[in-house]
């Protein structure tokens, strides 16, 4: 897949502005961040930085349909573990130590929740996240799931088709009521967005894909106004439907402009850093800064204090992509392929006849 700058981009915006909402709002809100107040005039704004997610399940979308459509599974799944793991295993062990010092009460962690967090499935065993975004990886997981079983069934001729008849699928759930069905509803309608993108992208004249565009951007539109109107309530504060549908049109117009031709040539300054950061700096924003704030910030010092402690994730972000990502890369991958080929070879030595093994 030719790297599109433009995505990079896109994908450091969507972590600012999830990093926004958190230290301006939803710490505050939720009781983690206890030494500062809300600013009534910034949170009018940060308030919706939350949707950051669901761009990127777009991005997630598009860029697992065009860079991953053609491989085998076991080569998807070693570059998807060898892009998900280190450095969530970094983030994790990072987030605990901090924990133990500056925890507290709200965000202390235990053994059992470091050694199942580390998994990455501890939603699946009813244990808490370390850090609360972590839940988005979840959806992660079971989008590639997905995807790698259709790999595994030999479906890679068909995934175009698969991908554009996924939203006959979500009217059908909704018209049944089933929407919170995995892979019915809710955030999928993102990833299968973003794929759809993927689609057109390739063939601007995929008229299928495009009519299944229109319609999972209704529902996207439907799923995120429904869930602005449940946080109105949660978080005891108004979210404008028009600016949630907005912000999410102005996603489908991000997916459209970064599909023309001239802008996927485009040369933008430190996109790839902007980009390679991304993971890592979503990874360790939360629970980190809201305890640097709580040790560090009040309503005094405030802007100095969110300036020094956003420079602060930016450079730990930095030093987990320069060193965890990059320079290990090649380590990272030799383990994930040596440990993802000896699950295959264990299951092709025991599915074949006893007389086949000698």
């Amino acid at each position: 897949m030719k790297r599109l700058e433009i995505l990079d981009y896109s994908r450091f915006f969507a972590a600012i502005f999830v990093l926004l909402f958190h230290y301006t709002f939803n710490g505050i809100t939720n009781g983690k961040i206890q030494s500062i107040s809300h600013i009534p005039w910034l949170i009018d704004f940060t308030k919706y930085g939350y949707l950051g997610v669901e761009l990127f399940f777009m991005i997630s979308g598009f860029v697992i349909y065009i860079s991953s459509k053609e491989k085998s599974p076991i080569s998807f799944s070693i570059n998807r573990a060898t892009r998900l793991y280190p450095t969530y295993w970094f983030a994790v062990l990072l987030t605990s130590f901090f924990a133990f010092f500056l925890g507290g009460e709200l965000m202390s962690v235990t053994v059992t929740q470091i050694l199942s967090n580390l998994t990455m499935l501890q939603s699946f065993l009813e244990i808490e996240h370390i850090d609360g975004v972590y839940w988005t990886l979840i959806f992660e997981i079971k989008f590639y799931f997905a995807f790698f079983i259709l790999l595994l069934l030999g479906l890679q001729k068909f995934l175009k088709y698969i991908f554009i008849c996924w939203p006959l699928l979500f009217c059908t759930a909704l018209f049944f009521g089933k929407e919170s069905i995995i892979y019915l509803g809710e955030y999928y309608y993102f990833f299968c967005a973003g794929a759809l993108f993927g689609i057109i992208k390739e063939n601007n004249k995929e008229w299928s894909a495009i009519l299944s565009l229109i319609i999972t951007y209704f529902f996207c539109i439907y799923f995120s106004i429904s869930k602005s109107m449940e946080l109105s309530q949660i978080k005891e504060t108004f979210y404008s439907q028009l600016i949630t549908g907005t912000i999410i049109s102005s996603f489908f117009i991000l997916f459209i402009i970064q599909n023309l031709n001239k802008v996927q040539n485009l040369k933008l300054p430190y996109s790839k850093t902007a980009g390679g950061l991304t993971y890592s700096l979503y990874l360790i924003h939360a629970h980190i800064g809201y305890m640097l704030i709580n040790y560090f910030a009040n309503d005094t010092n405030l802007v100095l204090a969110y300036i020094l402690i956003f420079l602060t994730i930016i450079a730990i972000s930095f030093f987990i992509h320069k060193v965890i990502e990059i320079k290990l890369h090649n380590y990272w991958k030799s383990f994930f392929s040596y440990l993802i080929g000896s699950f295959s070879r264990l299951k092709k030595y025991y599915s074949n006849p006893a007389k086949e093994r000698y």
